[in-house]
């Protein structure tokens, strides 16, 4: 029953065949506790707890989420936008899979893919794109003909269609734009943080299939939830690569910071995303939580949203395989899109039989921190 669960779900989603035993990395953040007010734990090969930029009430409920989805193993992490400062740090399995480059990037690399096509000038929202295929692969002649069904460029990240991007990318892009552009948003290499992490990595075949397989989000290397946050903060910032920080520094807590570290000399590094490239990607993940891949999941029963009429810019990925075999589910976003204050990123690697995915924790959790905000229904600010 098992195996032929797996097949069904292998023949509906993208099937990933490379094992799923994580790359190398350093120790990370071990023995997190929360205390007084503040949280802390050993980071790296130190035995010495240290407090964390944290939000303690924050981080309780990324663990009890992470702990009602029954994932062998998952994460959660949670940044200020503005600052960069680390809100949720939780990790569920042996490893601290926050930072741990565990699952394939799945259909989140289409918004490297994306980037680049906007970057270069090759399309833009209303471009229309006709295509053929792509549900659950990418075969050579889905990149050849007209295409028998068609959309605006616009739409294709939030309804994430494979074959859009698989088409653009073999006629537009290389496979060093989609590498520069991997590790401009963290999809490829390390990210800037006060903590060592491992590096998300990314795999590009000089082939123009397999280029175009990777463009659509198939078999395109390993990322870290870490490194799917910071592509969303770096959206969220209009493109500038804004620094996490993890560790609180000693006088923050007197200073009435709740801990965080110094706030982010903006300006100060090196851009990701040109302004205008970042604000229409803005719009393009708006669509995921409004009519695409996760409007459902940002419905209530009675069919109102889940946040209210607050815009959430969102990117969901899935994929199935793995040794052991796993169901792996990503949700990235930023919130309020129009006036961003957190970006969230979920990993779900889970039983091919799953209780829920990525998309659902991360709205429980936006949820949760805009409902302490803000009691009473969430609605968007004017």
């Amino acid at each position: 029953m098992r195996s032929r669960l797996f097949l069904a779900l292998a023949a509906a989603l993208s099937v990933w065949v490379a094992p799923a035993t994580a790359s190398p990395a350093p120790p990370g953040v071990r023995h997190l506790h929360v205390a007084g007010g503040a949280v802390h734990a050993t980071v790296g090969a130190s035995s010495k707890p240290v407090r964390l930029t944290l939000d303690p009430e924050l981080q309780r409920a990324a663990e009890r989420l992470l702990a009602r989805s029954g994932a062998p193993e998952g994460a959660i992490v949670a940044s200020d936008v503005r600052t960069g400062r680390i809100l949720v740090w939780a990790s569920r399995g042996a490893r601290d899979y926050v930072a741990t480059p565990l699952a394939p990037s799945a259909s989140l690399f289409k918004i490297v893919t994306a980037a680049a096509l906007l970057e270069g000038g090759k399309v833009n929202v209303a471009t229309p794109v006709c295509y053929t295929g792509g549900e659950s692969a990418i075969r050579a002649r889905d990149l050849e003909g007209r295409g028998d069904t068609c959309t605006v460029f616009g739409e294709a990240l939030g309804r994430s269609i494979n074959g859009v991007f698989a088409r653009l990318a073999s006629q537009h892009l290389t496979a060093a734009d989609l590498r520069r552009k991997a590790m401009d948003l963290g999809f490829d290499g390390e990210v800037p943080i006060d903590v060592a992490v491992a590096p998300s990595t990314t795999e590009i075949p000089a082939d123009a299939l397999g280029r175009a397989r990777t463009a659509a989000g198939f078999w395109s290397g390993r990322l870290s939830p870490l490194g799917a946050l910071f592509a969303m903060q770096t959206i969220a910032n209009d493109g500038e690569r804004v620094p996490f920080s993890l560790l609180a520094s000693p006088g923050a807590a007197a200073r009435g910071r709740d801990g965080a570290g110094p706030l982010a000399e903006r300006g100060a590094g090196r851009r990701g995303l040109r302004p205008d490239v970042a604000r229409t990607l803005r719009s393009m993940l708006e669509v995921t939580t409004r009519r695409g891949t996760c409007a459902k999941a940002f419905r209530k029963p009675d069919g109102t949203r889940a946040l209210g009429a607050m815009p959430v810019a969102a990117k969901t990925g899935t994929l199935v395989g793995g040794r052991p075999s796993r169901m792996f589910s990503w949700f990235a976003s930023f919130a309020p899109s129009d006036r961003p204050e957190i970006a969230v990123s979920v990993m779900l690697a889970n039983d091919i039989a799953w209780r829920t995915k990525a998309n659902l924790v991360g709205r429980e959790l936006l949820e949760i921190y805009f409902g302490r905000k803000r009691p009473g229904p969430v609605a968007r600010r004017r």
